[in-house]
């Protein structure tokens, strides 16, 4: 974990051109400040590994253009093979049934893994716009956290509580948007319950 916090000490964590963070009426979240059409990628991120544990760590973070010490807990973070996976300002993204983007894997050159993604505008993007994701599409089970979801969308989930949770037969409509870690253990979990008891 030390060695998780020594490589994020020094480092200021800026939104990529086009976008800015700041406080809106849920908390922090990312807007645009340029006008980006729909398909358009709007950053490339990375994935910080940190370990699978309940630490908070520390990270100095632009927020409306001002250096602030962010703690990041495991709620900014995804669960995956053991580890937890993190991308700074992206874990500050909010939720909406209804998004306005999603994330595009971007697999390695030496495995069939992502080693970062592609955020993409899922509809055009006008200057104060707030960008979007839905949590359901890449976090299996939200390590157990839940909320009531406040979108507001005629397609809202109401509880949020990971992909796992959700029905079936919503599963199978959403399966061609959900992540590579999503489908892993949703394909894992369908093999289990297809076998004869």
């Amino acid at each position: 974990m030390d060695d998780v916090q020594a490589l994020l000490d020094g480092r200021v964590f800026r939104p990529p051109a086009g976008i800015v963070l700041r406080r809106g009426d849920f908390g922090l979240g990312l807007y645009v400040t340029r006008r980006f059409a729909a398909g358009e990628i709007l950053y490339t991120s990375d994935w910080f590994t940190v370990p699978d544990d309940d630490r908070t760590l520390h990270a100095c973070v632009d927020v409306d253009g001002c250096l602030e010490d962010m703690k990041i807990t495991r709620r900014h973070s995804v669960r995956s093979l053991g580890a937890r996976m993190l991308d700074i300002p992206g874990c500050f993204m909010n939720h909406s049934c209804e998004p306005t983007s999603c994330s595009m894997d971007v697999v390695g050159e030496v495995d069939d893994e992502p080693t970062r993604y592609h955020q993409v505008a899922l509809v055009d993007l006008e200057p104060g716009d707030q960008i979007t994701c839905d949590y359901l599409l890449f976090d299996w089970d939200c390590d157990g956290h839940r909320f009531t979801c406040a979108c507001g969308s005629e397609r809202c989930h109401g509880e949020i509580h990971g992909f796992g949770s959700l029905p079936r037969e919503v599963q199978e409509q959403l399966s061609n948007d959900i992540t590579w870690d999503v489908r892993r253990q949703w394909e894992s979990t369908r093999l289990a319950a297809d076998r004869p008891a």
